[in-house]
């Protein structure tokens, strides 16, 4: 639907939503805060609530664009750095000029914190502050992760998967039920389809109204991209999505079932590649390697440490929230770890104080959790099909499976990615896009994906490419470890970047770019703390690594 008609359509009274504002407006201004860059300035867009509906109100979008810094400018690309939850307008006014070496400097950068996120209004704001919603999960299954024995056909181990699954369901409902209250039928107006809805509106605000859309989505963002292509094929121009996520499974299936294909396939052959770097690099650049070692002598000592945790777990007084290391904890530090490479060399440094008897660092690392509300879940349970709900036998099953079959940190990835739940979601969203996924595109899509994703696999990304079709997008593998292509620089990649929003050329099936080089375990490795190795001073790893850091956290 088009500004001037959503315009004219629109009932002066905000019947649902408490955000004022005249639809169709669009501001900027200086933006607010001290780490901005020169070229970059702050607004909003104000946007309907509901599309079908105009009576409900508006939506307050916040937006930060970084301008274009030489040529003739095309136009702007929109942003997302993924969650669902990710906030984006830091992205361009603190990211915008490492954004352009990506994709051209002739473009503006638009990012945006997606309804119900960041700055946007309304937020989702089911407790009073985040800080109270993390007082709600402390120290619960939420938060500390699942404890598996190691013997996963014991039925003990099975039935104390069960009764945490119980705890999980209980707190699931409870957590909802307080956000039915707070926020009532608000909450149903976050998810994916709205937020793609809320690209198309702003690109007519800002380019006009027959301006293509261009996308660079990475992570959930990809999931943004998906949507926006298939809503609005006949307006999609230069549209690249960086590791990706199925958003046919995301839309179709129970986030519960998600894992039980290959979303986590490659996760432990990037663990085992960690151990193998720190062998290759030896005592001299990685702390838990001792002479002769193997990679599989390295990983050896580190499970069998995780799993003497299930059983007996380790006190840690000097902790930042003192506690206690557990097995579930200490799969969630490596969760937290495999998808940034450049973080592998201090994690092994910390591993390896714990191993000697200081588990500080780890229990801090894995104990590090942005304070949020309920924004991820905003999203997720607004995009995915109604279903029953799954008992707890059922939820430990499909864990169990997944354990057994692709790999051993299925539950620590649910709980780094907290998408369950659903089934206790209580509001019904005006709008939910489940496919098709194949539209005829103006112009076609190019797909990134690592060859050694923890989170979201190269099968992946070849998935999408096939629920698409090849007259519709392309896809370039970057040959790597980490999540999306910023994990690890690669001037290949970049270049086949830049090629694509230059002019929309697509890489030649089968391309397949390398990493720059890089020593991801160098000599006198940092001691104690997780902390990121920096990258060569060249321009083109710095953009990356900046990116990266916004994008992963790391």
């Amino acid at each position: 639907m088009q500004a001037a008609l959503v315009l004219s359509t629109l009932a002066a009274a905000a019947l649902l939503s408490p955000v004022n504002g005249t639809v169709g407006t669009i501001s900027w201004a200086p933006c607010n805060t001290n780490d901005t860059l020169p070229n970059a300035e702050c607004g909003y867009a104000i946007v309907p609530l509901d599309y079908q509906d105009p009576s409900k109100g508006v939506a307050k979008i916040a937006l930060g664009r970084f301008n274009a810094t030489s040529g003739t400018r095309k136009g702007s690309i929109f942003v997302n750095p993924g969650g669902p939850g990710g906030a984006g307008v830091g992205l361009a006014t603190q990211g915008g000029d490492a954004l352009q070496s990506l994709v051209g400097e002739e473009w503006d950068i638009i990012g945006f914190d997606p309804r119900g996120i960041g700055q946007s209004e309304p937020a989702v704001a089911c407790f009073p502050s985040p800080e109270a919603r993390q007082a709600f999960i402390a120290n619960t299954v939420i938060d500390r992760s699942f404890d598996v024995a190691e013997d996963l056909t014991d039925p003990m181990t099975h039935a104390g998967l069960v009764q945490q699954e119980r705890n999980r369901i209980g707190l699931f409902k409870s957590q909802f039920a307080v956000c039915a209250q707070t926020m009532g039928e608000l909450i149903g107006y976050m998810g994916t389809t709205l937020v793609a809805r809320d690209i198309d509106y702003i690109t007519t605000l800002i380019d006009g109204e027959h301006a293509l859309l261009n996308f660079y989505g990475f992570s959930y963002g990809t999931v943004i991209g998906q949507y926006l292509v298939n809503l609005f094929p006949e307006r999609v121009g230069h549209i690249s999505i960086d590791g990706v996520v199925d958003a046919n499974v995301w839309s179709n299936v129970p986030p519960f079932q998600w894992f039980l294909g290959g979303w986590l396939s490659s996760t432990d052959s990037v663990y085992s590649m960690l151990f193998d770097e720190c062998a290759k690099s030896g005592p001299a650049g990685c702390a838990l390697a001792k002479n002769g070692d193997s990679g599989a002598d390295i990983m050896a000592r580190v499970e069998n440490f995780t799993n003497n945790l299930y059983t007996d777990p380790l006190p840690v007084p000097n902790a930042t929230l003192p506690g206690e290391l557990t097995f579930g904890r200490g799969r969630f530090f490596w969760v937290d770890v495999l998808v940034s490479p450049t973080a592998w060399q201090g994690a092994a440094s910390a591993m390896a104080a714990a191993l000697a008897g200081d588990p500080t660092a780890v229990l801090n690392a894995a104990n590090e959790k942005e304070l949020v509300d309920l924004e991820r879940s905003a999203v997720t349970c607004n995009d995915v099909p109604s279903f029953a709900a799954p008992t707890a036998e059922q939820y430990a099953d499909a864990a169990l499976a997944v354990l057994a079959n692709t790999s051993r940190f299925e539950l620590a990835v649910e709980t780094h990615e907290p998408d369950n739940g659903c089934e206790y979601w209580p509001a019904t969203p005006p709008e939910r896009f489940a496919g098709p996924w194949n539209s005829t595109l103006k112009n076609p899509v190019l797909i990134v994906s690592n060859t050694h994703d923890p989170v979201t696999s190269l099968a992946n990304g070849r998935q999408v490419l096939a629920n698409m079709g090849a007259a519709n997008a392309g896809l370039l593998v970057q040959d790597g470890p980490g999540h999306t292509s910023t994990a690890v620089s690669s001037s290949c990649t970049v270049g086949y970047l830049r090629a694509f929003f230059a002019n929309g050329t697509l890489p030649a099936a089968g391309t397949v770019c390398p990493i720059d080089d890089q020593d991801l375990f160098p000599a006198a490795p940092p001691k104690g703390a997780v902390v990121n190795v920096a990258v060569a001073p060249d321009s083109l790893k710095e953009s990356v690594r900046r990116i990266a850091k916004m994008v992963l956290g790391k």
